[in-house]
């Protein structure tokens, strides 16, 4: 299908290398705006250099401007649509985002990068497939079992999320996406444009999705802003600053959405997005990721997925997936048979979720006298069940501390190590959760949690 469009803009042309006004060879001040919500074109001399940032002075309401830098990546390009005072942040992670790229970690042979791979199908572990309802997806070809590393991505697009409520004029925010995205090379647009038909989750009068409705579709986020520290257990994160960004990964595109996935994910330290099998998949099964947190209410899920991610064969279905459905395949799925009627099941799923959430906040509270070992072993059970394997760190955290509040040694060293192994799956072998659950592994009697219910009289 064709989707090229009449209103879209040009392709931004390439500079002449020796023609270097453009490189930002200094640090970008902040740009003179050409370009607002009351003018209706940019600078047509304005090109952005091969390599470096470059501050484009293409802005909406003198806030949200478009910067560049084609060369990052070994010319993969980045585009960014932000104030500047984030991309002041970006500008600043140069040598992070050279190391980002798209990459099969688990290929038989070791990582390869696609064009390493182009071709070659032998001993990779998925491949693409129609999926029933959804459209062109992934499907295994090989058994895959938990904790197996399976690709990476690089990001090629990041807008901030204030950029589409502040900016209330729809067709002006379409106009700068377009433009912004018009400036990456000519090789990555043409694997950001692929996913304007993926899926067919575009109407009948339309050829295809915007670059807002995919932004919305696949809500990969990042905050520039937020504490790296880590957050004690039962405490909100202190947000520092607002600096939430959608961002996006043309080649991870091809997941698909389940409420309850086999797949996780989780961005690093180079703003690559990093993918790994959370339970076991056998070959044919599809791979999915949750796009939307499948801890929330079903209704709310499938209000979601309605709205941004319908079903191919019905544009205005909700989610499809058997969490939402209740049909489920006649087999032992997620730890338990599936054996009753759709509206049981859904009955099942319903009040699974609630007594998860409901035990869960119990959990959180490092005040709370009602937490027993009968609860928490119930807690993890309802997991397993529910097939929220992606989410199982937070599951082995709280059970981890809540047997050390009780002062049983021996279940809070099991599930503290079980959290490791899970954090390392869901949030990277680096992370704060990953490092704060080796070390209560390492010593739970030295941890400020032992014995903590015990010595206030709450513990049993």
């Amino acid at each position: 299908m064709n989707t090229s469009n009449k209103n879209e803009p040009e392709p931004a042309p390439v500079p002449n290398a020796k023609n270097s006004r453009n490189l930002a060879y200094e640090q970008i001040d902040k740009p003179e705006v050409v370009y607002t919500s009351n003018t209706t074109s940019s600078d047509p001399n304005s090109i952005p250099p091969t390599s470096g940032w470059w501050s484009s002075n293409i802005c909406a309401q003198q806030t949200y401007c478009i910067y560049t830098n084609l060369g990052v990546g070994h010319g993969r390009g980045i585009v960014l649509l932000t104030r500047f005072a984030d991309f002041q942040k970006i500008e600043r992670l140069d040598q992070h985002l050279d190391r980002a790229e798209d990459r099969i970690e688990c290929f038989t042979t070791g990582t390869a990068t696609p064009a390493e791979t182009a071709g070659k199908e032998e001993g990779k572990p998925f491949s693409e497939s129609y999926i029933l309802s959804k459209g062109p997806g992934l499907a295994a070809t090989t058994p895959l079992r938990r904790g197996k590393p399976l690709m990476s991505a690089a990001p090629v697009l990041l807008v901030h999320k204030d950029f589409i409520a502040d900016i209330w004029r729809k067709s002006e925010r379409n106009k700068l996406l377009e433009k912004a995205v018009s400036f990456l090379p000519p090789a990555t647009r043409q694997a950001f444009d692929r996913q304007r038909t993926l899926h067919s989750l575009v109407s009948s009068d339309e050829n295809e999705r915007s670059i807002e409705q995919i932004l919305l579709a696949s809500p990969f986020e990042l905050d520039l802003g937020s504490s790296t520290s880590y957050t004690p257990l039962g405490q909100e994160p202190q947000q520092t600053d607002h600096s939430k960004h959608y961002i996006n990964y043309p080649t991870m595109a091809l997941f698909t959405h389940s409420c309850r996935p086999n797949i996780a994910f989780h961005i690093d330290g180079n703003l690559a997005l990093r993918t790994t099998v959370a339970r076991k998949v056998s070959p044919g099964e599809e791979l999915t990721i949750a796009y939307i947190d499948p801890l929330k209410p079903r209704t709310e899920r499938q209000e979601w997925v309605g709205r941004y991610r319908p079903s191919s064969s019905s544009p205005s279905s909700s989610c499809s997936c058997p969490s939402c459905t209740g049909h489920y395949p006649h087999s032992k799925l997620h730890g338990h048979p599936h054996l009753s009627s759709p509206a049981d099941e859904l009955a099942k799923s319903d009040a699974r979720l609630t007594s998860l959430n409901h035990i869960r906040a119990e959990l959180r509270n490092h005040e709370s006298r009602t937490v027993t070992p009968e609860m928490i072993e119930t807690f993890l059970k309802l997991y397993i069940e529910e097939g929220l394997e992606t989410k199982l760190a937070e599951a082995y955290e709280l059970a981890a501390t809540n047997y050390n509040y009780l002062g049983d040694d021996r279940k809070a060293k099991k599930y503290a190590d079980l959290a490791v192994q899970a954090a390392r799956i869901e949030y990277g072998r680096d992370a704060n959760d990953v490092v704060a659950m080796r070390i209560m592994a390492g010593d739970v009697r030295g941890h400020w949690s032992h014995g903590y219910k015990v010595k206030r009289g709450g513990g049993v």
